[in-house]
């Protein structure tokens, strides 16, 4: 049976001219020839005439892998497929190499670089019509009482079909999905069998409503299920350092401009620039969170702990605009560097707020399994939560992002929260 995230390709199209028309390196030898030889010829009407030339076709092919690449990764997590990430990691594969190319001072011919860079966009986006156009997936569901409930209804770019006796007819499917907890008959699990051994995919419904959703399932969740909520040591060694670096490489930007809106918040308001809160981080430990004050301060100081929607009256005119775009959330880096926070994971929460969620919603602790973040899966996904059914919901979020955490998710949630940040809107 299938296991981590799902990623269903179309199987269905096994004829020879599907198989050349949908084979991905097919595609791909096409989309890097016409951008290689698109940018040569659009730019100089002639073949390399000298080094910087061929410098600058080699490095459209360097970009155009890293653009995959990192397309391939995020596009098996929920959301990951959207034209807007896709696209953000062409401009991201173009900026990586721009930077390499200044720092090592490489000789480049500039017009063919830019031209291969629109070319490379264009392909990307060329690649997404025809992925929406040609390849919707069709799985076939195989029948039980619960799995009505379990599957969305609602997922683009797939179709889902409930067989009525076991056997495919004439129906060409990607995929077979089977509710694993429920008791099926012996010729419901033969046809499973045979489906597997032809090699049609078989996936456990639970896994393709998380996969869909972005999230796990707290009322399906099972005490054996938390052997798969491990996060890898060596990722988060790595997660850490990366941490560090990042904080250090932003802090000459960052600096200026903390100060600069810890001036503005004292002359907008009366109160301190920089509010400090207690959460609650990794191991269940106590920490002081800082943010920028974006409230009128409290008269009562043990005042008991409000959702934000409950507080939005305190909210001051600049203290809006700063958490529109996130700004006040800047002295967190102050966080990461101390070791109390990561750049990404679930949003750290009041101890307050611990202790009434521990007691509502199932295995809500485990999420300390990790170091809170600046942003998240659950905030690029959900937002600020208003009560406790949000809360779970934005807990089945962070159960999904510690089960799948991994340098792909992350980087899409940079994506996201990149989008928000320059946009205003957005979860977060």
């Amino acid at each position: 049976m299938h296991k981590g995230p799902i990623t269903i390709s179309p199987s269905r199209h096994n004829r020879w001219y599907e198989r050349i028309l949908l084979n991905p390196l097919i595609g791909h030898f096409w989309g890097l020839t016409s951008i290689v030889l698109g940018a040569q010829f659009l730019s100089y009407q002639t073949w390399v005439q000298n080094s910087n030339q061929s410098i600058t076709l080699v490095l459209l092919s360097v970009i155009y892998v890293i653009s995959v690449y990192l397309s391939k990764n995020i596009a098996k997590f929920a959301g990951g497929k959207a034209l807007s990430h896709i696209l953000g990691t062409s401009l991201l594969a173009i900026s990586l190499a721009m930077m390499v190319v200044l720092l090592v001072r490489i000789g480049y011919a500039r017009s063919s670089l830019i031209i291969g860079c629109t070319l490379l966009i264009a392909v990307q986006l060329l690649g997404v019509l025809i992925s929406r156009r040609f390849r919707k997936l069709k799985v076939a569901i195989v029948p039980s009482p619960a799995i009505e409930n379990l599957l969305p209804r609602n997922a683009k770019n797939l179709e889902f079909r409930t067989l009525e006796k076991p056997e495919l007819g004439e129906t060409r499917f990607d995929g077979i999905v089977v509710d694993m907890d429920a008791e099926l008959g012996s010729d419901w699990i033969r046809f499973i069998s045979h489906c597997n051994i032809s090699g049609i995919p078989v996936f456990n419904a639970r896994k393709v409503t998380e996969t869909l959703d972005g999230k796990v399932n707290l009322a399906t969740l099972q005490s054996t299920d938390l052997a798969n909520l491990q996060p890898q040591p060596v990722y988060l060694a790595a997660k850490r350092a990366f941490d560090i670096a990042a904080t250090l490489a932003v802090a000459p930007l960052l600096i200026p401009v903390c100060i600069v809106v810890a001036l503005l918040i004292r002359l907008d308001s009366p109160g301190a620039a920089i509010f400090v809160q207690q959460r609650i981080g990794k191991g269940n430990t106590v920490f002081r969170m800082y943010k920028f004050r974006s409230m009128r301060p409290l008269e009562e100081d043990n005042a008991a702990p409000q959702f934000a929607d409950q507080d939005a009256h305190r909210i001051t005119r600049l203290g809006a605009f700063i958490r529109k775009f996130r700004i006040d959330e800047l002295p967190q880096f102050l966080n990461v560097f101390k070791g109390d926070m990561s750049l990404i994971g679930p949003r750290p929460e009041q101890p307050g707020f611990v202790e009434q969620f521990e007691n509502e919603v199932p295995y809500y602790s485990y999420r300390h399994i990790v170091r809170p973040g600046i942003t998240g899966w659950a905030q690029v996904n959900h937002g600020y939560a208003a009560d406790t059914e949000s809360t779970k919901e934005k807990v089945e979020h962070d159960f999904y992002y510690i089960k799948h955490l991994s340098p792909g998710l992350d980087f899409l949630i940079v994506i996201r929260t990149l989008r928000t940040i320059f946009t205003g809107f957005g979860a977060i």
